[in-house]
């Protein structure tokens, strides 16, 4: 196949893109760039460009589509709701249409699980009621029902739900829970729990990656919505295994918890996945701290901060440069971007 990424050149999409030319297939990348191009694989067709001026010529020779790109947590969300919506739902909006447009049939939206909000039942499955509290699940969740308007018989999107993505990538992050951890443990020797009590579900990002790939295989019947991820953890019992895992390095750690408020907590059911999806993850949570630290136990604890590691951080540089617009658009080129980016 070759398939069409948007967002190719984040956190998941590097890792897809190496995943799907391994295997044989070709892929054209759509990404701005703000995060960086430089860790993008060679042997992709890279289109550095945004979503919201997406060109219908980038769907040419296309199989299938897997759209990534937008604002992905909960910071940038509120930090410019604008653009969150913007990016998540009206972008998501622009590409589907698009892609249906061309003919395309398979399309591969990637949501999130926080859109469940704060729900102790559980294990939760698609069918519960999602409820999500901030903008960024609530674009996500926008993004689903539009999907559910344009699905007939000749567009067949799925949308993968996933819980939180951990885990060693090309466009490293550190503001996400497990990398954070691991992080800190490296730099400050300690492992911070903001409420031990909370759930998460937990995937590694090369697990991820695959999840992408069950669904680019489905069979056309299939469309819908899918929770993925490997294991559903408090992040008590998170901290615990990153501390033990770590302490085989010989690296000792202390767990400082705190018992912030928060307006997540959740459980799910990957059944569904595992049924339709022939979806199975493999890494457990030890191999994903191990990753992680052989990556980083030979570096400077300093490098650590580099603000392209955090999307809010780098989102609020290229502002104030200048160079990203709240309406999602850039003042800048290529050159310019990556001069900043590198800066």
């Amino acid at each position: 196949m070759k398939v069409l990424i948007t967002g190719g050149a984040g956190y998941v999409g590097s890792v897809l893109t190496r995943n799907l030319l391994d295997r044989g297939h070709q892929v054209r990348i759509v990404d701005s760039g703000f995060f960086g191009l430089e860790h993008v694989d060679r042997r992709a067709e890279l289109v550095a460009a945004s979503i919201l001026d997406f060109d219908a010529e980038w769907l040419q020779g296309v199989h299938a589509v897997v759209h990534l790109a937008g604002l992905s947590n909960d910071p940038m969300a509120a930090f410019s709701p604008s653009l969150n919506y913007m990016l998540n739902a009206g972008g998501t909006a622009i590409v589907a249409q698009a892609t249906k447009e061309a003919g395309i049939k398979r399309f591969v939206f990637s949501s999130t699980c926080s859109v469940y909000g704060m729900d102790e039942n559980g294990p939760l499955d698609e069918e519960h009621d999602a409820s999500p509290p901030f903008p960024y699940a609530i674009s996500k969740l926008m993004g689903e029902r539009m999907l559910g308007c344009l699905t007939d018989s000749d567009f067949r999107p799925i949308v993968l739900r996933k819980g939180t993505v951990v885990g060693w990538s090309p466009r490293m992050r550190f503001d996400l829970v497990t990398n954070t951890m691991v992080k800190t443990a490296l730099s400050h020797e300690i492992i911070a729990v903001h409420n031990p009590t909370l759930w998460r579900p937990l995937i590694d990002v090369e697990d991820a990656a695959d999840a992408y790939v069950c669904a680019l295989d489905a069979p056309l019947e299939v469309t819908g919505v899918f929770n993925i991820s490997h294991f559903n953890f408090t992040l008590a019992e998170l901290a615990t295994t990153v501390a033990s895992t770590l302490r085989t390095f010989g690296i000792e750690a202390r767990i400082q918890t705190e018992n912030r408020p928060d307006i997540r907590s959740y459980r799910v059911s990957t059944e569904k996945a595992t049924r339709v999806l022939k979806f199975v993850p493999r890494k457990s949570m030890s191999n994903t701290v191990r990753d992680i630290a052989v990556k980083l136990i030979e570096q400077p604890a300093n490098s650590f901060e580099d603000r392209r590691y955090y999307n809010i951080r780098q989102m609020e540089h290229l502002m104030a440069a200048g160079l990203l617009h709240r309406n999602g658009h850039t003042s800048a080129s290529k050159q310019t971007i990556a001069a900043t980016i590198a800066g």
